[in-house]
């Protein structure tokens, strides 16, 4: 599927299939940071935090990729910001 990523009225990425979003929230438990919205019929897997920690602690790779992947985010957000 096709999806948008829209932070106070900004949309800020577009990801596809294979990509994530959602896990800033599952990590620290803290509220939603934007909200995503379909642009394209889009099949998703929900994952409690639980689950998701678990994950986490089991494979080193997957906590790898979601930290560069979360990294290249902020970046991303901060890009306008400088120069």
């Amino acid at each position: 599927g096709a999806v948008k990523v829209v932070r106070k009225g900004r949309t800020v990425a577009r990801l596809g299939p294979g990509n994530f979003f959602g896990e800033l929230s599952l990590l620290d438990g803290g509220p939603r940071t934007a909200s995503v919205i379909t642009e394209a019929p889009s099949r998703f897997l929900t994952l409690p935090r639980s689950s998701l920690r678990a994950a986490l602690r089991a494979d080193g790779r997957l906590a790898l990729r979601i930290l560069e992947t979360m990294a290249g985010r902020v970046r991303q957000l901060e890009r306008p910001l400088v120069g």
